[in-house]
């Protein structure tokens, strides 16, 4: 990050007693609060339990006298500072050095029962190489702005947190907007700290003017404060807005119920929707009075203190024959596969849930699992992300696993919604040996009459490399294969590793990853459009339309941890493949299309076969009347039937379908084509006026 002088502006110092301000250090040569609230903040050594005594002097603030650091000392602020999860924190950093995982701003609590530290860390320099407010340690969150602060220069930096929601701002412009921030502070006995934590490099410059609130302040609140400060330069970089009326509800498991379709996702969350297009929240985040389980923390608090967690991952809804719903939940400790899977049912789709049991559990380290063996995370599972769904012949199964030994069915009883006995773990689909694949969803399409096992590879953050992937299969418990004829069982990484994506990422046809459609071609564009990490997905075949459904959460081109809930549509290519609608979906169907229909400009996306966390950007190519494929590639194209397509493009062939979609970006309709290859690689081409 550069930055740039702006003329001086009048500054107004705020009074001590501001509404919603608790504590307030201005380091004006001592280490008091100047709202009298809390006491001295007290000099430690390089950790902020040290006893032996640090050292730091003052000098010249942004505003007054600043609070020097040496790089071997800290603060220990009072505890208390923060007692719930809505809070504002401001303060000035003027940095002599930017080392890895340095904090500047620490707060933490140990949690008795579990032994575990959960804390925010606001770091110059975080994990992904910017400046970032970072929390661990489940679950982890990244809230990342795109820049690193300077060196040897004043920064403003302040965050909000409102009840799981986060913004981060540098020099008063918000650079991080996302959901889902963990709740850390719940007592009084919380630790806080200045420029050291319990691990990393102490922080080395100056810290001045010191605000801590107890309510969420304003954008206009946070460019008073930041008054005097640089003007930033961010550096070239892709940025995709969200939809400000989007939803928020992560791995989405969807439902339709009496004309409405509901979307059911981890942390508690959901949406609800008449046309798959305009979505409601219903509910958000782990907490008593959350519409689907009031009661949470009493009524499901045998699930989260078998796993030592405080939240939920990605649950499925389902609606058996006796006409109640059934949420089959699961919960995590993160660091380990200890999970709990379980059974709460609602006469409601919109709830209250009543927990029936858990039947189902994963990390007793040298016990017993399900199978009667000593539970090994190398090949027993994870037991989290179900699936629950009737198979052609009207049997209930569910599709379950994350990571560790891998993906694995089981054939549930109808009338109790459990596994029937003797089953174990059930029967294996692939995974093993700590391979990140994930997310299973089996949909039948009876127009292609096969099973299609939906996965996620890779890691579900920013720099996760999150990918959606299908393999199918005639019969719903297998054995599946990808397009290329691979047997998906041989799916998983090498004995006595952990994550050996090389290993697995032949495996499957990629549908989808990160990419971003650039729009270069004139001035006419809104924005661009792309996804980051898109995984965790659901999908819905509807009867009376024949259309197929994928919907999924995803994150977004420099937007960091924010992700929101998107619906595409499906076809059915001339192989019998999936494949996947470039934009949205907007009420669009397929239809006859002729040669001048599809000629011209595309940006085509190549999304590739690896896990990465890279962007696949767009490139120009041209579809030409006389079927040559020019620009940034060559081949040849050919329609048959009205919209299917056959691409031929640097040796490999691709089908799949043309569709008239609605582009968010250009804010007009226009020609798009989604193929697939005997490869497994998706190509996406959304057109472009000349």
């Amino acid at each position: 990050m550069s930055a740039k002088p702006v003329e001086e502006t009048e500054y107004i110092e705020p009074v001590a007693n501001e509404d919603g301000l608790v504590a307030y250090y201005t380091f004006d040569k001592n280490l008091k609060d100047a709202t009298s609230n809390f006491g001295e903040g007290e000099v430690v050594g390089k950790l902020v339990t040290s006893n032996d005594s640090g050292s730091i002097t003052y000098s010249k603030g942004m505003r007054n006298q600043a609070a020097v650091f040496d790089g071997k000392s800290g603060v220990r602020l009072p505890k208390g500072l923060i007692t719930d999860n809505s809070y504002s924190v401001s303060m000035w950093l003027n940095p002599r050095a930017i080392t890895d995982f340095t904090t500047t701003f620490f707060g933490g609590i140990n949690e008795e029962e579990t032994g575990r530290q959960k804390w925010i860390s606001l770091q110059p320099k975080g994990p992904v190489g910017r400046t970032m407010l970072w929390s661990g340690n489940d679950p982890w969150y990244d809230a990342d702005t795109p820049l690193t602060i300077p060196k040897k220069q004043w920064t403003h930096v302040a965050f909000t947190v409102d009840n799981g929601k986060v913004k981060v701002y540098l020099n008063g412009k918000e650079l991080f907007a996302g959901r889902d921030f963990p709740d850390i502070f719940t007592d009084e006995d919380s630790v806080f700290a200045l420029a050291v934590n319990y691990w990393d490099t102490p922080f080395k410059g100056m810290i001045d003017e010191l605000r801590i609130y107890d309510v969420v302040i304003d954008e206009n609140r946070i460019a008073e404060l930041a008054k005097g400060a640089a003007e930033l330069e961010a550096p070239d970089m892709i940025k995709v807005p969200l939809d400000p009326n989007g939803v928020s509800v992560h791995d989405p498991s969807v439902i339709k119920a009496d004309g409405t379709y509901w979307v059911f996702g981890s942390h508690l969350a959901s949406a609800y929707s008449k046309d798959l297009i305009n979505w409601k929240q219903y509910s958000d985040h782990v907490h008593n009075g959350n519409p689907l389980i009031p009661n949470v923390t009493e009524e499901m608090s045998e699930g989260l203190e078998w796993a030592q967690t405080d939240t939920f991952w990605a649950p499925d809804v389902i609606q058996l024959e006796d006409g109640k719903y059934y949420m089959y939940y699961n919960m995590c400790k993160g660091d380990s596969p200890r999970s709990a899977l379980g059974l709460a049912v609602s006469d409601k789709i919109e709830g209250p849930y009543q927990d029936k049991g858990i039947f189902l559990k994963s990390g007793m380290w040298g016990e017993a699992g399900a199978d009667g063996e000593i539970y090994d995370a190398t090949i027993h599972p994870n037991t989290v992300d179900p699936d629950v769904f009737y198979d052609k012949e009207g049997k209930l199964r569910m599709v379950y696993g994350s990571y560790s030994g891998g993906i694995f069915i089981l054939e549930l009883d109808p009338t109790t919604g459990k596994p029937y006995a003797d089953q174990g773990y059930g029967k294996k689909l692939l995974g093993g040996n700590h391979s990140r694949i994930e997310a299973p969803y089996i949909l039948y399409s009876p127009e292609a009459d096969y099973y299609y096992l939906f996965l996620s590879y890779g890691g579900l953050g920013a720099d996760g490399g999150y990918n959606i992937r299908i393999a199918r299969s005639k019969n719903p418990d297998g054995p599946y294969y990808d397009a290329k004829g691979q047997d998906m069982i041989d799916s998983h990484g090498s004995r006595g590793t952990f994550f050996d994506d090389a290993a697995i990422s032949p495996y499957g046809v990629k549908l989808m990853g990160n990419f971003v459609f650039h729009h270069q071609l004139g001035e006419l564009a809104k924005h661009e459009l792309g996804y980051v990490s898109p995984g965790h997905n659901s999908a819905y075949y509807d009867q009376e339309s024949g259309k197929h459904y994928i919907l999924f959460h995803t994150r977004f081109p420099g937007q960091g941890e924010g992700h929101q809930l998107r619906v595409h549509q499906m076809f059915i290519n001339s192989e019998g493949w999936l494949v996947v609608a470039p934009h949205r979906y907007r009420e669009e169907t397929i239809g006859e299309y002729t040669v001048e229909d599809v000629i011209g400009q595309y940006e085509l996306v190549n999304h590739g076969k690896d896990i990465t966390a890279d962007i696949k950007e767009s490139v120009i190519i041209k579809l030409n009347e006389d079927g040559t494929i020019s620009g940034e590639v060559d081949g040849y194209w050919e329609l048959s039937e009205g919209y299917n397509v056959k691409l031929t493009v640097d040796g490999s062939t691709y089908n799949g379908v043309f569709l008239e979609q609605w582009d968010d970006g250009l804010e007009e309709d226009v020609m798009t084509f989604s193929a697939l290859s005997q490869g497994g690689v998706s190509i996406w081409g959304s057109h472009l006026d000349e």
